[in-house]
């Protein structure tokens, strides 16, 4: 009904789509990426000449893009969607102005089309445009890293997180770099070298990586007190990669695999958690609150708990639209 009434406004008073322009960028911000699109295809509407065109076309492309990550797009608009990114390189050349397009279209090419192959090139083309500041450069080659991985290149991957990670030591690009590598090591079964990594990270100056380092660290020596739990980590390990490779039917058959090959295992917690996380990425949303009940329900004492409270509020008011659900999860 606002896109409506804005865009009737907008032909009343023959505006250039300037307010339109700026009310889809909020509704982006606000998640209604459908009517975000519907504004931006308006603003297109009127033409080459207008100021909004080009801007409103790249908007409208990160706008599905948005869709594609949310798991609301089904594999043909997947496909358009990198054509249209293909078609804006082709059209305005490989350049620091183009290059926001490369990484997308190389993400869409790894992890929904899977076209590695073709995803590692476009990185690596996107990596000699010059001009590029350094912390762009790094942050792509974590992106290529993780590609490496993709393809089965776990060395090529640990150099090139090394590299990062000691050209901006101490600084967040090289803590990401200094974590995926961590990563690497534990998805290999590696477990004491990415303890020892995790361990280090705790101390970063980053919160987030700060966090997810120790709950790596703890993750690890948590289960690795019998043959049994180290046997059943090295199957949720497989599991996270399966999950990193966005093949998410194979990972939730990875998880639920463990306790039956190795019951009564340590991982119950950690388990619930990855299937919440899964459910949340393919916007499964009933299973995943179903699962972080359970975990709330099963595991009160877990690392994961408070964790668990906080996204069953959040997707109860964020995505469920229940604030009444939401407010005793914020209380506990």
């Amino acid at each position: 009904m606002a896109l409506r009434q804005l865009i009737a406004q907008d032909k009343r008073i023959k505006d250039d789509g300037g307010i339109l322009f700026n009310t889809a960028n909020t509704f982006v911000a606000n998640q209604a990426y459908i009517t975000a699109i519907k504004a931006f295809e308006y603003l297109i509407s009127k033409g080459k000449e207008n100021p909004y065109f080009l801007p409103a076309k790249v908007e409208m492309i990160d706008a599905k893009y948005q869709l594609v990550i949310a798991g609301q797009y089904d594999k043909k608009a997947i496909t358009d969607l990198s054509t249209e990114y293909t078609q804006i390189i082709a059209e305005y050349g490989k350049t620091v102005q183009t290059v926001f397009a490369m990484k997308k279209l190389a993400n869409l090419q790894a992890y929904f089309l899977n076209d590695l192959s073709s995803a590692e090139k476009t990185l690596e083309d996107a990596l000699t445009i010059s001009g590029l500041s350094a912390t762009e450069t790094g942050q792509m080659k974590l992106e290529l890293g993780d590609i490496y991985i993709l393809t089965q290149q776990p060395w090529e991957a640990f150099l090139i997180y090394e590299q990062v990670a000691k050209q901006f030591e101490n600084q967040a690009v090289g803590n990401e770099a200094h974590f995926r590598s961590a990563k690497l090591s534990f998805y290999q079964g590696n477990f004491a070298y990415a303890k020892s990594q995790a361990d280090v990270l705790k101390a970063s100056t980053s919160q987030l990586i700060a966090n997810d380092a120790l709950n790596l660290s703890l993750m690890i020596s948590d289960n690795l007190q019998s043959k049994i739990d180290s046997n059943a980590l090295k199957m949720y390990a497989d599991a996270e990669m399966l999950q990193f490779r966005n093949l998410p039917t194979k990972a939730l058959g990875k998880l639920d695999s463990i306790a039956i090959k190795f019951p009564d295992n340590s991982l119950a917690d950690d388990i619930l958690m990855a299937k919440s996380r899964i459910y949340i990425k393919t916007n499964d949303i009933n299973n995943a609150v179903k699962v972080l009940k359970e975990l709330i329900a099963q595991q009160s004492n877990s690392l994961w708990a408070d964790d668990a409270l906080f996204t069953l509020a959040d997707l109860y008011e964020k995505n469920l639209k229940n604030n009444e659900e939401a407010k005793p999860c914020t209380r506990s």
